[in-house]
Formats: C-alpha cells, sequence, structure tokens
C-alpha cells in the first residue's frame, strides 16, 4: 500500500473511533496496528512486545503516580480547605478579594494535584457557595474557577511536562523550572485582567469594606504549608539536589506530614487517595502505549517522514508554520484530551519542529498553555463541565462566558513567549547540576 492511502486510512480509521466513542488509548492502539500490519504485514507487529515494555518500564514516568499521589492527599484530607482560607485573607483587599483568591488559590492546587478539573471542582465546591452568597457575579466567578484550574498544568510539577519531556527525551528538571516563570506571569495577567474589570465594573463583587472575615488575621498561616511544600519539591530540582522522579516521591511524603500534622490523615483517606491514583495512572499509562504504537508505526512505515516533507515542501516560514501549530492545537482542544493531543502529533510534528530551529523546552511551555487552554474551550473543556456541575443550576453558556476572555490572556501569554523567549528560557540556565 502507498504511503498517500496509507495516510488516508490511518486519518479515516481514527476519526471514525474517536467519534464513535472509543476509548483514546485503544483508538490509537488500534489505528497503529492497522498501519503496522498494512506496511509490513505480520512481521511489523513483532515490535509491538518492546514497544509496550520500553514503555510501561520507565523510570521517568515515576513521577506521575508520585505526583498524582501527593496531590490526591492534599485534596482529600482537607488541607486544601485551609490553604483556600489563608489565601482568601490575604487577598481580601484587593479588587475583586475573592476571585484573585480563586486563581492563587487553583494556580497552587492544580500544581499539587496535577489535575485540573481535580482542583477546579475541590476550590469550586468551597468557593461558589460562599462567593455567590456575598453577591458576586457568577460568570466572573465560573470563569475565574475555570481558568484558574488550568494554570497547575504550566506551574510544576506538570504532569504533561513530564509527558512530553519523556516523548521528546527533553529535561524533565529543565523543562519543570521553565514552567515556572510562565505560570507566575499568566497567573499575574489573569489577576490583573480581575482588577481592571472590577475596577470598571465594581458591581461585580460587594464593597470591599464588608468583610466578616476581616480579623482572621491568623488564618493567613494556612497558607503557607502547602507553599512550603511547593519550595520543597521544586527547590530540590533547580537546586540539583534531587531528580524529578526523587522529587515526586518527597512530594507525597510531604503531603502525608501536612496530612497528620492537620490531623486528617487516615487509612481511609489513605485508601482512597492510592484508588484515585492508581486509576489515573492506568489511564495515562495506556493512553502513552497506544500512543507509541501508533508513533512505531508512523515512523516504520514512513508515514511520519513523508508528512514532515510535505510539511516542509509547502514553502511556510518559520513564524507562519508556528501559526498553523497554535491554530491547529486550538482546534484539536476543543475535540482532543491534552495528553492524546501529545501524543497524536508530536511524532510527525517534532521533526519538523527541529528542523524549523524551535527550542523544544520552549515549545513544551507553548504546548502547555494551548492544551491549558484546550481545558476551557467548548464542546470538550473538562473544566467547564466541572464548573458548571457545581455550580448550582446556573447555565453552562454563564460559564463557558466567564471563561472566554482568559482564552484571550492564554493566547497573549503565548505572544509574550515569542517576543520574549526569554520568560521561559531564562531559569533553567541557572540551575545546577
Amino acid at each position: 500500500m502507498n504511503l498517500e492511502m496509507l495516510t488516508l486510512v490511518l486519518v479515516a480509521s481514527l476519526v471514525v473511533m474517536l467519534v464513535a466513542g472509543q476509548w483514546t488509548a485503544f483508538a490509537l492502539g488500534i489505528c497503529g496496528v492497522l498501519v503496522l500490519f498494512l506496511s509490513k504485514g505480520a512481521l511489523g507487529l513483532t515490535a509491538l512486545s518492546s514497544v509496550v515494555w520500553n514503555n510501561a518500564n520507565s523510570y521517568i514516568l515515576i513521577a506521575v503516580p508520585m505526583f498524582l499521589l501527593m496531590g490526591e492527599i492534599i485534596l482529600r484530607s482537607g488541607v486544601s480547605s485551609y490553604f483556600y482560607r489563608g489565601i482568601v485573607v490575604l487577598l481580601r483587599r484587593l479588587p475583586g478579594g475573592l476571585l484573585h483568591a480563586n486563581i492563587a488559590s487553583c494556580a497552587v492546587f492544580s500544581a499539587v494535584s496535577g489535575s485540573s478539573v481535580a482542583t477546579a471542582a475541590t476550590v469550586g465546591t468551597v468557593a461558589i457557595p460562599e462567593m455567590l452568597k456575598r453577591g458576586y457575579e457568577p460568570k466572573t466567578v465560573f470563569g475565574s474557577l475555570a481558568a484558574g484550574g488550568t494554570l497547575g498544568i504550566l506551574i510544576p510539577p506538570s504532569i504533561i511536562m513530564v509527558l512530553y519531556g519523556a516523548l521528546v527525551e527533553e529535561s524533565i528538571a529543565r523543562l519543570f523550572i521553565a514552567g515556572v516563570l510562565p505560570g507566575l506571569f499568566m497567573a499575574g495577567i489573569f489577576m490583573l485582567f480581575i482588577a481592571i474589570l472590577l475596577i470598571l465594573k465594581p458591581h461585580y463583587a460587594p464593597a470591599r469594606g464588608n468583610r466578616s472575615d476581616e480579623d482572621a488575621g491568623g488564618e493567613v498561616l494556612h497558607a503557607l504549608p502547602v507553599l512550603g511544600l511547593l519550595v520543597v519539591v521544586l527547590g530540590s530540582i533547580y537546586a540539583g539536589v534531587a531528580t524529578p522522579t526523587e522529587a515526586s516521591a518527597l512530594g507525597a511524603l510531604g503531603a502525608i506530614v501536612l496530612a497528620i500534622a492537620y490531623r486528617s490523615f487516615s487509612w481511609r483517606i489513605f485508601n482512597e487517595a492510592l484508588m484515585a491514583t492508581v486509576k489515573t495512572t492506568c489511564m495515562v499509562a495506556l493512553i502513552i502505549i497506544g500512543a507509541q504504537i501508533l508513533s512505531t508505526a508512523l515512523t516504520y512505515s514512513g508515514v511520519s517522514r513523508s508528512v514532515s516533507e510535505w510539511i516542509l515542501a509547502l514553502g511556510l516560514g518559520k513564524w507562519e508554520f508556528f501559526l498553523a501549530l497554535v491554530v491547529l492545537y486550538i482546534v484539536l482542544g476543543c475535540v482532543v484530551d491534552g495528553i492524546s493531543m501529545i501524543y497524536m502529533t508530536l511524532p510527525v510534528l517534532l521533526p519538523v519542529v527541529k528542523t524549523f530551529g524551535f527550542d523544544l523546552v520552549w515549545f513544551g511551555v507553548i504546548l502547555t498553555i494551548l492544551i491549558e487552554l484546550g481545558q476551557i474551550t467548548p464542546p470538550v473543556g473538562l473544566n467547564l463541565f466541572t464548573i458548571h456541575a457545581i455550580s448550582g443550576g446556573h447555565k453552562f453558556s454563564e460559564v463557558a462566558t466567564g471563561s472566554a476572555p482568559y482564552v484571550g490572556l492564554m493566547l497573549l501569554m503565548i505572544l509574550l513567549l515569542c517576543l520574549w523567549p526569554e520568560i521561559a528560557l531564562w531559569l533553567p540556565t541557572t540551575m545546577r547540576g
């Protein structure tokens, strides 16, 4: 079978299975097996065993369940609720106080948990009833929670960056540190937008003087333990004391210590956290294995090389190609989850990205932001559905409308990274070890 027909069969079969509701992992794996068989016959299938073993036996990917366990314990033990109370008091004097607390809390929680959906649900469950009762405009509340939940995909430790680094064979430690400043910049842009919005439309939030927790200064101390845990995890990586895999284990242990210190640790919570971690890890592992089978098939069959040569033959300039990539990932983000986006596209696009001379650490940060964007764009914006489910009966359109401005802010962050790539690349150059 020639490459054109093979590519057509691949695209058609993948689209049919995804539209039919087949699990992403199995859709990718089945397409890979099909391409291998059509291009190499039964002999090509002998590569499957090594592909599965090499990906299931990866030392780097041990960081995934450890970071997930850290987040699950923090969220399930109630330590996250104490942290939110501290952030609320700390930021209460800013225009739109609790809205800023949403952004800050979501940024830290999602960094700890590695799951934007879990973060949006956890913070939203606490914040939405309280904020609506105080008179905050609903769309603004929902938008800040949905967008804030995405920040942890960029702010390390990030599961997406672990998977990207493993796929492109780039230093995960450098990727983590590269995400720090862009993540903080984006959180700052979100908070600046909220401040300007509340100055222009002060009726979106209650008057700042009407606070029942005005004397709750001691609550601020609750923000320190979780922040301290993140500093220890990231600091050990930055200083070269620990690898990301070792730091993930340190973070999981630190989360257990915090839960015990707050007297909220129990075997029931630990068991629930372990089960949730195993379920999520199995899902991620299946997607990785299925995607690597497809990647191997694309390489063996020559489809990957053929598509790369076709893209280069279009004669696009470096930034024209980059703009096309941004549009591609925005469209994919509307219908496909972030992990699948990475493993579906990079095997084909990575050679072209390298040919145009894009720094892979910088590109990893850009790709992570585009995946974040997909979390708040319908029809498959998982954060939107999460916030809508706990909104107390409000319309889905209110959640989507409230999140829409943050899509533009994320694209603005991508533009800033294009103009000043040092935002992402400076900090990794100062790392030790």
